[in-house]
């Protein structure tokens, strides 16, 4: 009986290797948004975490792009077929289910070992001209390729400045009665893997 029950072990172990998503839970694949940005006078630029995101995606694998769509931290959407929610679903034409993208919240259940984003903190930038990680995106089937900054919170040590709109190329600036200012230029951003 145990020279059954060892061959049983193996035939299972084999089994696991070849079907992954039965044996193992899947590993979510996670995408981080970098931003860089020279700021004068600017203590830091703030993503309120209930806020949504206004995003262009991509079909994972594919070409098609859909422009403009928000991402909302707030909203809870049911996966068909599914006992999960998503933050957002789409279905590309021909797909055969929905592809969905949702905000990542750190977390002792979902932590993070990435060195890039690991123990930073998110949804604020604060160290002008560095390439610095503001959000984390559960992406499966669709991912993020274009970010509109918009509806941001710009804090300085005189005032704090809500819903600012960062898409201007020559940037953003404000001034105090004081004759302080504010500025905020070469705003840049950029989506990595992170694990």
């Amino acid at each position: 009986w145990l020279k059954s029950l060892v061959q049983d072990s193996r035939q299972l172990n084999h089994a696991c290797g070849r079907r992954t998503r039965k044996c193992r839970r899947e590993a979510m694949p996670l995408i981080a948004m970098f931003m860089k940005a020279e700021m004068e006078g600017v203590e830091r630029i703030v993503f309120p975490e209930e806020d949504s995101w206004k995003v262009d995606i991509q079909q994972s694998g594919g070409t098609e792009i859909r422009e403009g769509v928000t991402i909302d931290p707030t909203n809870e959407e049911e996966i068909p077929n599914s006992k999960g929610t998503a933050n957002f679903l789409i279905k590309w034409d021909g797909a055969k289910a929905p592809s969905t993208i949702s905000m990542v919240t750190p977390s002792r259940s979902t932590p993070l070992k990435d060195k890039e984003v690991k123990d930073k903190v998110l949804h604020q930038y604060s160290e002008g001209g560095t390439m610095q990680p503001v959000g984390i995106f559960d992406c499966r089937g669709a991912e993020p390729v274009k970010w509109y900054p918009i509806g941001l919170i710009v804090e300085t040590s005189w005032g704090r400045f809500e819903n600012v709109d960062l898409t201007d190329p020559d940037g953003w600036m404000e001034c105090s009665e004081n004759g302080d200012t504010a500025t905020v230029s070469e705003v840049q951003f950029e989506f990595r893997v992170v694990k």
